[in-house]
């Protein structure tokens, strides 16, 4: 039996094409745990080399009044900070996803607006060290900021090429 939304010859009719799969969703959302997991091994590879408290800035939630309440292993927080890249970037997906059925969007024009996200995103963090109970860098950290900055410059650009590979064909223009 087909389905109504399937035309006589089998092809996805206007319908069909508006809509998002569960597969594209999962495919972003995917792309999120990949590209947030990536972020945090790079920070705290890099606070293991530096001293910065870049990955501990990343896990911080103290200053969340619902969280705040609870005492988070590392594991707990890293988790919360997956489940926020997932939610990101099934978000950007579907945005880039609309952008491109309306106009052209290459893979490094998605990856370019996904870095300046990224890169918005951090600068807008890295203030959360003043809310912090301790153990994050210092607001005034040169380092630490261009640390921070960087890989999430870096997140958002990996996340841009790799959420344009998995749009649908149809959405793509060459």
């Amino acid at each position: 039996m087909e389905s109504k939304s399937m035309q006589t010859d089998g092809a996805p009719n206007a319908a069909d094409k508006k809509r998002i799969s569960f597969r594209e969703l999962a495919a972003y959302t995917g792309i999120g745990l990949i590209t947030g997991t990536m972020l945090g091994l790079v920070l705290k590879m890099i606070q293991a080399m530096s001293g910065h408290r870049v990955y501990r800035l990343l896990l911080n939630a103290d200053y969340v009044p619902l969280l705040g309440r609870f005492r988070l292993t590392e594991t707990a927080e890293f988790v919360i900070h997956l489940l926020i890249s997932a939610v990101l970037c099934a978000l950007l997906g579907l945005i880039g996803r609309r952008i491109a059925k309306r106009r052209r969007l290459s893979a490094s024009n998605a990856a370019a607006i996904t870095a300046v996200v990224g890169l918005l995103i951090g600068a807008l963090l890295y203030p959360t060290t003043l809310l912090s109970a301790g153990g994050t860098p210092p607001i005034d950290s040169l380092p630490a900021w261009t640390w921070w900055l960087a890989v999430h410059l870096l997140y958002g650009f990996v996340s841009g090429l790799l959420l344009y590979a998995a749009l649908p064909r149809e959405t793509k223009r060459f």
